[in-house]
């Protein structure tokens, strides 16, 4: 009970502060230029440009009837941790406003970027604790509900270039839209490395003629458990044993030196992974 209840305070927290980096991304780096770089807060910005209504009232009128019509889909919890989200960016919205007018750069490029990363760390912040600020998200489960046959990620895909054109339209210049285009770039790139970290590690499929002596070297060298899995040559059609891995990254360019000096026409494939559990990983701790 008490975890819950630690759980559910340390995710409010991280829900504010993500929904207040987004209204301060959004207001000193995105609106100032109408750098609209997709979903619903770029929708905004670009109503706001057309308009002149503010992004705070455009965030509540169009999230609103969303949420109404997504309920069914999404569910009570997820409705009711989505229309925090509403909130708290509604609220941040209109706190921060009077920094559209601070201007803290002119370089649009320099805008770009920095409204891009901001954005997504809060969107990796959001995402780390599944919470929501409704808009786009929110929109695609809906339009995928009523066309199943289109998958969400097309739908965000879709809306993402739609508003992005937007931008370019109402601004009549095509050097914002590829602004925007940049901008929601980064915004992914940042909020992934949010999400999965900066501690990731390294998987190993080593082929090998000699793999009962090169096993024995990495356990020695790294310390490392391996395992063997059975392959056939594709040409010779012979059984192989292949060597699977998984090392840290620190490891990965001992592990390359260490299979050339034992074998030097092994073939090695290594591929980033995330979330190792286990023994000389992360411990697994389902609660």
């Amino acid at each position: 009970m008490l975890r819950n209840k630690f759980t559910y305070i340390s995710d409010m927290l991280i829900l504010i502060l993500g929904c207040f980096i987004m209204a301060v991304g959004l207001n000193t780096f995105l609106e100032p230029y109408t750098i609209a770089s997709g979903g619903l807060t770029g929708l905004a910005i670009v109503l706001n440009k057309i308009f002149s209504v503010k992004l705070w009232i455009i965030n509540l009128l169009f999230n609103i009837p969303l949420l109404v019509f997504g309920f069914k889909i999404l569910g009570k919890k997820n409705s009711f941790k989505t229309l925090e989200g509403i909130l708290f960016l509604t609220l941040f919205l209109g706190l921060t406003e009077p920094l559209t007018h601070m201007l803290v750069t002119e370089d649009i490029l320099l805008s770009a970027i920095a409204g891009g990363i901001v954005v997504g760390i809060s969107l990796g912040l959001l995402f780390r604790i599944n919470a929501s600020t409704g808009g786009t998200e929110l929109a695609c489960l809906i339009l995928n509900k009523i066309f199943p046959f289109i998958s969400i990620s097309t739908f965000m895909f879709i809306i993402d270039g739609i508003v992005i054109i937007l931008a370019g339209f109402v601004t009549r210049n095509i050097e914002t839209a590829l602004y925007a285009t940049a901008s929601l770039y980064i915004t992914v790139k940042v909020s992934d490395v949010i999400v999965e970290g900066f501690d990731f590690s390294k998987a190993a499929l080593i082929i090998s003629d000699t793999p009962e002596d090169l096993s024995k070297n990495i356990m020695n060298e790294l310390g490392r458990g391996i395992t063997f899995l059975e392959g056939r040559g594709g040409y010779s059609n012979l059984g192989k044993d292949i060597i699977f891995i998984v090392v840290s990254k620190r490891e990965e360019t001992s592990l390359i030196r260490l299979v050339h000096t034992v074998d030097p026409s092994a073939f090695i494939v290594i591929t980033t992974v995330h979330d190792v559990f286990g023994n000389g990983f992360k411990p697994i701790n389902i609660e």
